[in-house]
């Protein structure tokens, strides 16, 4: 794998999962801040990993990938600081890998590879 879509209005966030993925062989990253964007850059390239944050700026993070997933078979994580208030968010038939928290990240790109 080496081009993963982080989908995060946080930049620090965004950037501290930047590092990790980095760190586990990724090379190339669109970071983008809302639904549009996020849709937009997996049809303008298609990566190998999908990364969902806690929020977006406009749009929803969450319908998103969902989107993204309808299109291509590509894994889709979702980090957060705050799992159980995600959890309350998210249908339970959402077919997404997580929540992790983010020092989980190595683990669930592990997941993804043995599922996806």
């Amino acid at each position: 794998m080496s081009h993963a879509l982080i989908i995060d209005d946080n930049m620090i966030v965004s950037r501290a999962i930047q590092d990790r993925l980095s760190s586990l062989g990724f090379h190339s990253f669109d970071q983008t801040w809302t639904e549009e964007l996020a849709v937009a850059a997996a049809a303008r390239r298609e990566p190998d990993l999908v990364v969902v944050g806690d929020s977006v700026e406009t749009g929803s993070a969450l319908s998103a990938a969902r989107h993204i997933a309808k299109q291509r078979s590509i894994p889709i994580l979702m980090i957060t600081a705050d799992p159980g208030r995600l959890l309350q968010r998210i249908p339970k038939d959402t077919p997404f890998d997580g929540p992790f928290l983010l020092n989980e990240i190595e683990a669930a790109v592990a997941l993804s590879h043995a599922t996806g």
